[in-house]
């Protein structure tokens, strides 16, 4: 039986000899090169605070502020003050917080004693260091010419010595690097493992033992281009596929932290769904993205097509206390507008332009210009929920409107007479004029009562209602009222349980939103108030540093200077639909070679180019140029079809190769650059869940609709319609290296660690699954045939000799009921075929 080992590993501490370089190279560096030396290299000729960390003794010395790790000390360690946000003074890297996957390998690494196998170059300052050695960046004219923004073209398949092997023109430019360096193919796996790596692949889902036997007696020439063709018809296809989007599209249904002005996105399930809808349609690539930033822009699209928009109406913002200062509350939004830049730039274009915020991006041909001319679409774009229900534009647009600044006036009247401060008459008199705007925008929305009641009653929600202020009779000043008795388990179960359902809405609404521009307004000096402007947009002025109280000149909305042909200013409202076709028109290449990267590192679980979000100067340079350039034309050829493009990867002799190792495989190429043979990896942690659920014949196969939370025992729904939270990510995610949807992912770093061991031997949610698999074959006649039963459902197989042996002599002493767990927790059940 190929059972996992399961360990426990007891927490001690760690020398620097307990962890290999490896450690540094796959937990540490890759941060560090992605998310600090844009600010912090010894190359740069003044790095920010004195700070280097490219070098070993550049790390250890720290910067202006003393040093920034104690070696086997993590919490006297600055660093992980800095990464965690947890220091006032210092939060890094400024575009996002690291997950706290990241935040615990350096917290790991320091208590190590921050083993670091760099070899020193020339700390900043040094004779070597010179002002020859400074970088300042790349100016536009020469990144014009840098190979991730040329043009693509069709390219003819080389001319390898094995000409039998290829069966698409993808092989033929993977053969001829295998025969440059020396190296085989190796043979095609069979096809029991290729049934089973295609529904996985294609559907997040195992086959059964049925379709197994029924495809490996099917000896027909096409009987594997059927099967995939029936697989990317699966409704299946779309939930598989749309959630590979999702981590991109950073999709979750609250904020990081869910304050007054920063609540749950009660529609943010609909966005979800329409994304596994277009998936499954094969909606062109370049309409799917400009839905996502335009679609109430883009000409006839219909009001189900509006959901799209949830790309940007779900992103996640900041409380923003009015109480704070101007300052303070531009800053915020600067933070908001900064995160929507990062996740298109890096999402769709592969480029880091939020590393211009604060200066011109210190590799790329990005000045800080081009990125607040970004910034300005996105605060020329405000977040409130649109009706799905037909209205017309005008009446949509004042709901949005109204739902938007109601919103604010509600929290502001609230605010002020629950929270007075030391001039309670002048903030009651502030809370009574603020629910009067309310009700007097009610009061103009109010012919929607009978066309569209729905949308009626959402406003009506917004009237601050006040309870009664108990006041003494000199003075307007509230009494305290009596301390109310604690809650109870019972209560505080039952609070959790109605939080969680006030998530989801299935009235007809959707997150989005629409063009305003956005003003602080700091005239008061008590309360610090949000000006939005309907069909006004907002132009940005730099801010050096991304200083709010020093702006720099005015910066009009346009396109990436370095990536646009003629003039790059946006004209039309906020500026997103021309956003959107400029991506698809000027930088249309790089963008197709972007997604076509990330559709080959979601088939082979590594990418052409290993920095799916960085195609800069920093980002590595793909192992296969020419495959890359001429997959995404033909791509674009082909409709920016994703299915077309799954055709290519799945029919091709590369992707149906074995993945057993070789030894000369491994001697020449131990990382697999070279595609010698398909990529062993394990399954991501929904298709572990799904297959669980589907093995035990609990999965609940609904499609679309509300979330729910996943730690709910009655959820057996597919894990893409578990609740995704900001704030509180669900256990198994977190334990299974979800991502963080804070900002943008480019990729999922799997590992395999003790709790995940753990989990499979404690977990009530497998516990269960193993006790419905055991039912599941409760009626078979004898011991033996429970077993072969169990296997065809757990691995779409019948045990060997030795696997049926060794599972009665375990049952002798066991239940059935175990068993089935320790079946659930084999290898062959969370590693990809």
């Amino acid at each position: 039986m190929k059972f996992c080992a399961l360990a426990i590993v007891l927490a001690a501490p760690l020398s620097a000899q307990s962890l290999s370089n490896d450690f540094f190279e796959q937990e540490i560096r890759p941060v560090l090169v992605n998310k600090c030396y844009g600010c912090h290299s010894s190359k740069l000729k003044s790095p920010m605070g004195g700070l280097v960390l490219d070098t070993r003794s550049g790390l250890r010395r720290g910067g202006k502020g003393g040093a920034v790790i104690v070696p086997g000390d993590s919490k006297a360690s600055r660093l992980i003050g800095a990464l965690s946000y947890t220091d006032p003074e210092l939060r890094m890297p400024p575009t996002g917080k690291l997950s706290d996957r990241e935040i615990a390998a350096f917290r790991q690494w320091i208590e190590a004693g921050a083993p670091d196998p760099r070899e020193d170059g020339p700390a900043a300052g040094s004779p070597a260091a010179a002002p020859t050695a400074a970088k300042r960046g790349m100016d536009v004219e020469t990144g014009r010419k840098w190979w991730a923004f040329q043009p693509v073209r069709e390219i003819p398949a080389p001319n390898v010595k094995d000409a039998a092997w290829p069966r698409k023109k993808i092989d033929a430019f993977v053969l001829a690097k295998l025969e440059e360096n020396r190296l085989k193919p190796s043979a095609e796996a069979d096809s029991a493992t290729l049934i089973r790596r295609a529904f996985l692949d294609l559907t997040g889902l195992k086959p059964s033992y049925q379709d197994v036997q029924d495809f490996q007696a099917d000896h027909s020439a096409d009987a594997y281009e059927r099967l995939i063709g029936r697989l990317l018809e699966s409704p299946h296809y779309g939930e598989r596929w749309g959630r590979y989007w999702l981590d991109v599209a950073r999709y979750a249904e609250d904020n990081p932290t869910s304050e007054a002005t920063n609540p749950p996105y009660p529609f943010a399930w609909r966005y979800r769904d329409w994304v596994i809808s277009a998936v499954s349609h094969d909606m062109p690539y370049d309409r799917f993205v400009k839905l996502q930033l335009a679609a109430d822009q883009l000409p006839g699209t219909s009001r189900e097509d509006l959901r799209a928009l949830g790309y940007l109406g779900t992103g996640p913002v900041y409380h923003k206390d009015a109480r704070l200062s101007k300052d303070v509350i531009e800053t915020l939004f600067t933070d908001d507008w900064d995160e929507r830049v990062d996740a298109v730039s890096r999402g769709l274009l592969g480029l880091t332009v939020a590393c211009a915020r604060c200066h011109d991006h210190k590799f790329d041909p990005i000045p800080t210009k081009d990125y607040y001319g970004l910034a300005g679409v996105f605060a020329s774009s405000v977040q409130a929920p649109r009706p799905l229900n037909e209205v017309g534009s005008q009446t949509e647009q004042r709901f949005m409107w109204a739902a938007q600044r109601m919103f604010f006036l509600n929290y502001a009247s609230n605010l002020m007479r629950n929270e007075p401060g030391t001039k309670p008459e002048e903030s009651f008199q502030k809370a009574d004029r603020f629910k009067q705007d309310c009700e007097k925008i009610l009061a103009e929305m109010e012919f929607l009562k009978d066309g569209h009641p729905e949308m009626y009653q959402y406003l009506s929600r917004m009237v601050p209602r006040p309870k009664p202020v108990q006041a003494s009779p000199q003075a307007r000043t509230p009494v305290p009222p009596t301390a109310p008795a604690p809650p109870t388990p019972t209560d505080t179960a039952q609070a959790q349980a109605r939080q969680r359902q006030r998530t989801a809405s299935t009235e007809p609404f959707t997150n989005s939103v629409f063009d305003a521009g956005v003003w602080v307004d700091g005239s008061d000096p008590d309360l610090t108030t949000v000006d939005t402007r309907p069909g006004t947009p907002r132009d940005l002025n730099v801010l050096p540093h991304g200083n709010v109280a020093a702006p720099g000149e005015l910066a009009p909305r346009h396109f990436l200077t370095v990536l646009a042909k003629g003039d790059p200013v946006f004209h039309q409202g906020s500026g997103r639909l021309e956003l959107a076709n400029r991506i698809f028109s000027d930088a249309a290449p790089l963008a197709a070679r972007v997604m076509v990267n990330r559709v080959w590192a979601w088939h082979f679980g590594k990418p052409l180019v290993a920095t799916p979000s960085d195609f800069g100067t920093q980002g590595e340079k793909p192992t296969h140029p020419e495959l890359l350039d001429d997959l995404a034309a033909r791509f674009m050829a082909n409709g920016w079809s994703l299915k077309w493009l799954h055709r290519e990867i799945l029919l091709s002799a590369t992707y149906r190769q074995s993945s057993r190792p070789r030894e000369d495989g491994l001697q020449a190429d131990a990382t697999n650059h070279l595609l010698w043979r398909m990529n062993p990896r394990r399954l991501d942690v929904e298709a572990y869940r799904d297959s669980l659920l589907e093995a035990a014949g609990t999965l609940d196969e609904t499609v679309a609709g509300p979330s729910a939370d996943l730690d709910l025992a009655e959820n057996n729904r597919r894990t893409v319609y578990g609740r995704i939270s900001r704030g509180n990510l669900n256990t198994l995610l977190r334990l299974y290296d979800f991502p963080s949807a804070n900002l943008h992912s480019p990729e999922r770093e799997l590992t395999t660690t003790p709790l995940q061991q753990l989990f499979v031997m404690n977990s009530p949610f497998i516990q269960a699954q193993a006790e419905a698999l055991a039912k599941r074959v409760e009626g078979e006649p004898d011991t033996a045939s429970k077993v072969r039963a169990m296997y065809r459902r757990v691995v779409a197989r019948d045990p060997d000799a030795k696997e049926l042996d060794l599972a009665m002599s375990y049952l002798n002493g066991s239940t059935l009921a175990q068993y089935a767990q320790a079946l659930l927790s084999s290898n062959e059940v969370i590693f990809w075929p």
